[in-house]
C-alpha cells in the first residue's frame, strides 16, 4: 500500500480524485460503465468538486452510489452530494 500525505484539503483532493477518475475511465474502457461509492460528507467537498470537474468522464456511464444518508435534506444543502452535478 502507497500512503500519501498532503498538507491541504484541497491537493488531497485533487490527488484522491485523479485516482478515482483513473479507475472509473479504467472500468468504462473494460467493461463499458462503471460502478462507484461516494461520500458528501463536507470533509469530501474539495475531492467531489476536483472529481466532478474531471475532463473526459462520461457521466451517463457511471451508477454513482451515495454513502450518506440525508433524509429530508434539501438538495441545495451544502452537504447534497447533488450541487456537484
Amino acid at each position: 500500500m502507497i500512503i500519501k500525505v498532503f498538507s491541504e484539503k484541497l491537493t488531497s483532493g485533487k490527488a484522491a480524485a485523479a485516482q478515482a477518475a483513473e479507475t472509473i475511465l479504467r472500468a468504462i474502457r473494460n467493461s463499458g460503465k462503471a460502478r462507484t461509492v461516494t461520500a458528501g460528507a463536507a470533509s469530501q467537498f474539495e475531492f467531489l468538486d476536483a472529481l466532478t470537474s474531471t475532463q473526459g468522464l462520461d457521466w451517463n456511464r457511471v451508477e454513482l452510489f451515495h454513502l450518506d444518508e440525508y433524509i429530508g435534506l434539501p438538495m441545495t444543502h451544502p452537504a447534497s452530494f447533488c450541487r456537484f452535478l
